[in-house]
């Protein structure tokens, strides 16, 4: 495992041999300067990666988010770079999954949500 960036407001790592990007995201995403560097993070991560790569997102320790464009513009560059499939973590039925639900419909992105972190890894898992 590889980390690529650690900040109070996300770690993203990569499993090289599962081609696999995670995300641990975490706080409240409010502002542009809590994460000023987060889609230069996103573009890293995505240089260790062959196309037909998965994601795994972890939103289990995240307050609030206002800046769902940040992350549209991270799934828009996810899928250029070639995404295969994507699954959230979650730990309850609340806003911020009816929200990134809501956002996923806009951006026709490939994601599935979970409420547990093997079930999302076993999905992800399969071809």
């Amino acid at each position: 495992m590889k980390t690529v960036a650690t900040t109070d407001h996300y770690v993203i790592e990569v499993d090289e041999k599962k081609n696999r990007i995670l995300f641990t995201m975490k706080g409240s995403w409010t502002s542009t300067k809590a994460v000023p560097n987060w889609l230069e993070d996103v573009k890293k991560a995505l240089q260790l990666v062959r196309p037909g790569f998965t994601e795994l997102v972890d939103w289990t320790a995240v307050g609030a988010i206002a800046l769902t464009d940040y992350i549209a513009a991270a799934q828009d560059l996810a899928m250029k770079a070639g995404l295969r499939k994507a699954a959230r973590v979650y730990t309850s039925e609340r806003f911020l999954k009816i929200q990134m639900d809501n956002l996923t419909e806009k951006t026709k992105f490939p994601v599935q949500s979970f409420f547990s972190h093997e079930d999302a890894n076993a999905w992800l898992d399969k071809r």
